[in-house]
């Protein structure tokens, strides 16, 4: 048994030598053909990387919808660090049910954060931007149906105007304001 082994195991060795060296010299040949084809890859790979490299960074437009869109989800959700990330420090928006008081971003964050304030289900309607360098004005319809303070969920909505401003080439929520119920 011993001695089939040693003999398998040689065989193995001397198979996988001579395939290393076919391949090798397989290996070379390629790189003599790659040296000679050079000129013409490259210029090839220079074509090819170039739409990739030049592909154009999203609109203003699209990265706004996009923030309103992820608010939109993180406030539904629950998610206070997403929340966190999308809202300027001195983010302020109308009390609900109270439009003439303000809620601030610790306010929001905390109402969220606790659970005082959840949502199952919202939607984002005619959404128009205006943007002017790093700030951009986001005019819109907010649907959501929210339950407060553990009271029955409703169905909410409201035109909202949300102020964005770019820092650190990020988008933050700076204000909303909310007028009437949407139609």
């Amino acid at each position: 048994m011993y001695g089939r082994f040693t003999r398998a195991f040689v065989l193995c060795a001397i198979s996988a030598g001579a395939v290393a060296a076919c391949s090798s010299k397989g290996e070379r040949a390629a790189v003599d053909s790659a040296k000679a084809a050079a000129p013409a890859d490259t210029a090839a790979a220079a074509a090819a990387a170039a739409p990739a490299a030049a592909a154009p960074a999203a609109s203003v437009d699209d990265q706004i919808k996009e923030a309103e869109n992820t608010w939109r989800i993180a406030l539904v959700s629950g998610d206070t660090v997403a929340l966190g990330k999308l809202t300027a420090t001195e983010f302020t928006m109308p009390k609900a049910g109270h439009p003439t008081l303000t809620t601030y971003r610790k306010d929001l964050m905390s109402d969220v954060g606790s659970g005082s304030v959840q949502a199952d289900t919202s939607a984002i309607n005619n959404l128009v931007v205006k943007a002017n360098g790093d700030t951009a004005v986001a005019t819109l319809q907010f649907y959501w149906k929210p339950s407060r303070m553990g009271k029955p969920a409703k169905v909410e909505s409201e035109n909202v105007q949300d102020t964005w401003v770019r820092r650190g080439g990020n988008w933050v929520l700076v204000a909303r304001k909310a007028s009437g119920a949407a139609k």
